[in-house]
């Protein structure tokens, strides 16, 4: 029998999570052709129909779709370090803020440092989300807060992006916090974000997304409101932090005007839920990290989000003042712990959950003939296995485009 030749084999898989209910359920092998997945088998059978020209073995270890991060603040310049021990002292995120330390204490470093130091600084993150097995991520500006700073933050992501073979999209996140230079005036930046900043990144096609922090001490309801509608406008997709610390309507607003997603929901309201129950299109994002990391009490309500048939993502919040870890795997764990989401869950939101989040869902997130042949090898037995340890990597193989990619 000929046999035809094949870009990569994968085989010796203790088990194959392929979010394919057509897949066989005893494959152990994977075959990529012109980086997409071909066809999931057994390894002998699919020896006899394909010659790889190159191999990796699973050494029985898990193999699953190379996970996705669909909320991650990556554009900023140092850490916030010296913040870890204000929380300690018992300050909370809103008096941090008023001591001049968190958003905008990251704003005034993004705009003193030049484009190419912080394109280094943004290849490093990528590169350690990477050595998680994030092959795709949803990134967002945010720490520029001005025309210029907004718009050198989203070219300097998609430059590091591409230098690292991560692939991007991105979100402007202009309305993060009102800078100081408009604390006492801040209608005027609001008619800057409308009439300028949203216009000048649609006109540059450098994002695909716009997003705002709805909350107090950032952007209320009716502000968020007339930012949504003129970025909806401009023909962007929405994405909203809403529901983090207070219940401010932020949800429901996400809903109402057909968000991508609702991220953080740790305040979500019985009104916001049931929003989000009723429409089924707007994706709850799961951010478990940042609750831990800010020593909160309280968490999403996954289980009523995920009972009610919310579609729903679980992702890192990477940033360096309220969670950072640019691992997924680690995310997961604290989604098994603080959420009460199985393993299987949480493996779902960091693939093909954020996926149908950003509208990929036809070619990333799955193992389903024809997706990107992005995969991960994971150093587990089981699915069971995945989350169940926490402070260390699972991560063996990584494999982008159907390419081995070292880490």
């Amino acid at each position: 029998m000929s046999t035809q030749p094949c870009q990569l084999l994968i085989f010796g898989a203790a088990e194959i999570v392929s979010w394919d209910s057509q897949a066989p359920s005893a494959a152990d092998s994977v075959v990529v052709v012109d980086g997409k997945i071909a066809e999931l088998g057994q390894e002998a059978d699919l020896r006899q129909r394909w010659s790889p020209l190159a191999e990796v073995d699973a050494a029985g270890g898990l193999v699953a779709p190379g996970f996705i991060d669909a909320h991650v603040h990556p554009v900023f310049a140092v850490g916030r370090a010296e913040e870890f021990d204000w929380r300690a002292q018992g300050m909370d995120y809103l008096e941090i803020a008023a001591r001049g330390g968190g958003i905008l204490s990251t704003v005034q470093h993004v705009r003193a440092t030049d484009p190419e130091d912080l394109f280094d600084t943004v290849c490093t993150h990528l590169r350690r989300m990477r050595r998680h097995g994030t092959t795709s991520m949803e990134g967002k500006s945010g720490y520029g807060l001005s025309t210029q700073d907004e718009l050198k933050s989203l070219q300097v992501l998609a430059q590091a992006g591409a230098a690292v073979g991560m692939e991007v999209f991105p979100t402007f996140l202009g309305a993060h916090m009102f800078p100081l230079e408009y604390r006492d005036n801040q209608e005027a930046y609001l008619d800057l974000l409308c009439n300028e900043m949203l216009p000048a990144v649609k006109e540059q096609g450098i994002a695909r997304a716009a997003d705002i922090f709805i909350e107090q001490g950032a952007f209320s309801v009716a502000q968020a409101r007339r930012y949504c509608e003129r970025a909806i406008e401009l023909g962007f997709k929405l994405r909203i932090h809403a529901d983090q610390f207070h219940q401010l309507g932020g949800v429901e607003l996400a809903v109402e005007l057909g968000a991508e997603s609702v991220d953080h929901l740790e305040a979500l309201s019985d009104a916001g839920l049931e929003a989000m129950a009723i429409s089924g299109k707007t994706y709850a994002g799961f951010l478990p990290t940042a609750p831990h990391f800010l020593r909160q009490k309280e968490n999403a309500p996954a289980r009523k989000l995920i009972q009610a048939g919310v579609p729903y993502f679980l992702a890192t919040d990477f940033n360096p003042g309220s969670s950072y870890t640019p691992s997924l795997p680690e995310a997961a764990h604290f989604g098994r712990i603080r959420l009460n989401m199985t393993a299987e869950e949480v493996l779902f939101g960091i693939t093909l959950g954020a996926a149908g989040s950003l509208g990929l869902e036809q070619r990333k997130g799955h193992l389903r003939r024809g997706a990107d042949a992005d995969l991960v090898v994971l150093d587990l037995p089981d699915l069971f296995h995945f989350g169940y340890a926490f402070g260390e990597n699972p991560l063996s193989q990584l494999i982008c485009k159907g390419d081995v990619v070292p880490f």
